[in-house]
């Protein structure tokens, strides 16, 4: 099976050097050169065109920034790609998204497969990555030893494309939810004089010890800038995506309105590089009584 994979970044880069290292033939391309070396040095082909990358791929991985993004290399790619070939999206886009992107693919003779994943850098990098996956059945079940070479597990959310990419932002949401959480509880705890990592401790040997707690709940309590963590204006992005999706529903998300407020403004302020767990550190200053 000829892969290819388009999208290097903090999460693309470590996945597919697991495919690599699963013994898949690789091609890969990337707008930036740094990191095409990189996966080059690990046996990879590159390409400095993302059709040229494409053309004979059994599947075409896409893992890039933004709906925008895949929609630009879609028209770049899906003429060059051979029919029957499997687009295999996982990009974290919105369900509107991902069923226009479908449809475009049919006219090339291409099936489109949705597979966002749940994880951040370091968890891509030791394969245990969580896999969102919707669409064709039978091209599922050509994608799994792929999916497999990257993640621990991969749960499928039926023949309709939109699902996973709905999962993945309701996901996402939940994570939002949490470090918004988490940052105002710690942030009364500062103020009362209680040691913050043994509240942390409690939390999680009690009734709320769920990784995301453990993970976000550690980033607030260090707040230090983390370069390889969930950027704020891509979490702004995915919150965004959400809204829109609930308001496809006729439904209104006000805590999403609460949170996506805060993100505008560290972005507003420069801080859109940073990580979400910087939310403490902006809100010790916003609740400022």
């Amino acid at each position: 099976m000829i892969i290819t994979f388009i999208g290097l970044g903090n999460m693309g880069l470590p996945m597919a050097t697991n495919l690599i290292k699963a013994g898949f033939q690789l091609r890969a391309f990337n707008r930036s050169a740094g990191k095409r070396e990189a996966i080059k040095a690990l046996g990879a082909t590159i390409f400095d065109k993302a059709e040229e990358a494409a053309k004979d791929a059994d599947v075409v991985i896409t893992m890039l920034s933004d709906d925008a993004a895949v929609d630009e290399i879609n028209k770049s790619i899906l003429p060059a790609m051979k029919k029957g070939s499997i687009h295999l999206s996982m990009s974290t886009i919105s369900p509107a998204s991902a069923t226009r992107f479908e449809e475009q693919c049919k006219k090339h003779n291409v099936v489109y497969l949705a597979s966002p994943v749940m994880g951040r850098p370091p968890a891509a990098e030791a394969k245990q990555l969580f896999i969102l996956l919707s669409g064709a059945t039978a091209e599922k079940g050509k994608v799994q030893p792929v999916l497999q070479a990257m993640g621990q597990r991969v749960f499928d959310f039926g023949e309709e494309v939109a699902s996973a990419n709905t999962v993945k932002l309701i996901m996402n949401y939940m994570i939002f939810v949490t470090t918004e959480m988490l940052s105002e509880v710690m942030l009364v705890a500062e103020k009362a004089g209680i040691q913050k990592q043994v509240l942390l401790d409690t939390m999680l040997s009690t009734i709320f010890g769920a990784p995301v707690m453990k993970n976000y709940g550690n980033l607030i309590i260090e707040e230090k800038d983390n370069l390889n963590g969930f950027a704020t204006k891509l979490a702004s992005k995915d919150l965004r995506l959400m809204q829109e999706t609930a308001l496809a529903q006729d439904l209104r998300l006000p805590l999403a309105e609460i949170i996506q407020s805060s993100l505008q403004e560290i972005i507003n302020a420069g801080g859109g590089g940073k990580d979400i767990s910087y939310l403490v550190t902006h809100l010790r200053e916003k609740l400022k009584q």
